[in-house]
């Protein structure tokens, strides 16, 4: 059918590869988490549809979900995304859940130690979270819980977990909750590898916290990584001396 002289066109339709790809342009050009419903009125698409993609981004690793508080009462709307500096390490988890040791005791321990040298690289490689002169043992002049905390969950948050640092409670402020923060880990990366060996994959993240927390400029203090405490969020609490 032709279009008639006069007669306004609809918005073209890209085709779905096309269309997945501007989405996920949309929700990396994006300042914060974006929800399906902006997409799809930016987009001039259905709200289904955009979610279609972006549940597809999500299980490529190339978007996260994560949480968007409401202004007034009401639950927290589903925001996204992108997931910038992903480490795509899949395949070497999976080598390692094989090779580190015919125990589960064995894997663990080989697996934190992993994860404590990588913690190393990962600062190496991050200017911001080394900034500043640095004294041994993880005593650095203004590594406040708070402050290493809020570094922790970015780092976490660049590796595909959509990190989420939780906010203190009032009455917690002067007690001794003050010196343990929670990260709320609402993403895996590494999901079924997680789900099939936590004895590798959680162990070696524990071992990231634990070194990141314990790093030249970090606070310094103790870890804890508590896996699926829900279907697919994870909790770790660091704290402070």
């Amino acid at each position: 059918m032709h279009t008639q002289p006069g007669q306004r066109r609809g918005p073209q339709r890209l085709p779905r590869n096309q269309q997945r790809e501007r989405v996920l342009r949309l929700v990396g050009a994006a300042d914060g988490a974006v929800d399906a419903a902006e997409l799809a009125e930016r987009m001039q698409l259905h709200v289904t549809t955009v979610r279609f993609h972006l549940d597809a981004l999500c299980d490529l690793g190339a978007v996260a979900r994560t949480r968007i508080k409401r202004d007034g009462v009401g639950r927290p709307r589903t925001g996204y995304v992108a997931v910038r500096d992903r480490l795509d390490y899949r395949n070497l988890a999976e080598i390692l859940a094989m090779e580190l040791g015919d125990t589960v005791a064995e894997r663990a321990e080989r697996a934190e130690r992993v994860g404590r040298r990588w913690a190393d690289r990962i600062l190496a490689a991050n200017d911001s979270a080394t900034e500043g002169p640095v004294t041994a043992g993880g005593s650095g002049p203004d590594a406040g819980i708070d402050d290493c905390a809020g570094r922790i969950a970015g780092i976490f948050a660049r590796m595909g977990f959509s990190a989420e640092l939780a906010a203190m409670a009032p009455d917690d402020a002067d007690a001794e909750d003050s010196h343990q923060r929670t990260i709320l880990l609402h993403a895996c990366p590494v999901y079924d590898l997680a789900r099939a060996h936590p004895e590798v994959s959680c162990a070696m993240h524990l071992g990231v916290l634990r070194g990141l927390l314990n790093a030249r400029n970090g606070a310094g203090g103790s870890a804890e990584l508590k896996p699926f405490v829900e279907p697919e969020m994870c909790v770790a609490k660091v704290i402070g001396h």
